[in-house]
């Protein structure tokens, strides 16, 4: 007779490491990691494979959106209060184009 919570069989002494007599199944998964560590590697590969598709759609859509601005004739852009060469700027580095302009217009603003 098993207990299925435990995963041990009856008729078995307590010298064995099961509570209440019980000895533990020989295919019992108690003890045992219930994944091994190669079947979480694909996991972790999917996850960042994922982030890395999520970053190059975000680094996209910023150089278009940055190349969208470029386009824009020298008195649209500094109604905006920027320039094209604070735009250049901000393409170059790619993660911080945002704060960049951001400056950029504080700058222009206050002359």
């Amino acid at each position: 007779m098993s207990n299925p919570n435990t995963g041990c069989t009856a008729f078995a002494s307590t010298a064995d490491g099961c509570a209440s007599g019980l000895i533990p199944h020989p295919r019992s998964t108690l003890g045992r990691q219930e994944r091994s560590p190669a079947t979480a590697e694909p996991a972790n590969l999917l996850v960042a494979f994922a982030i890395w598709i999520t970053k190059a759609q975000t680094a996209r859509s910023r150089r278009a959106a940055l190349l969208g601005l470029l386009e824009l004739d020298y008195a649209r852009l500094d109604e905006l209060g920027i320039s094209r060469d604070d735009l250049l700027r901000a393409m170059t580095s790619n993660a911080q184009a945002g704060s960049i302009l951001h400056a950029a217009r504080a700058r222009n603003s206050s002359n």
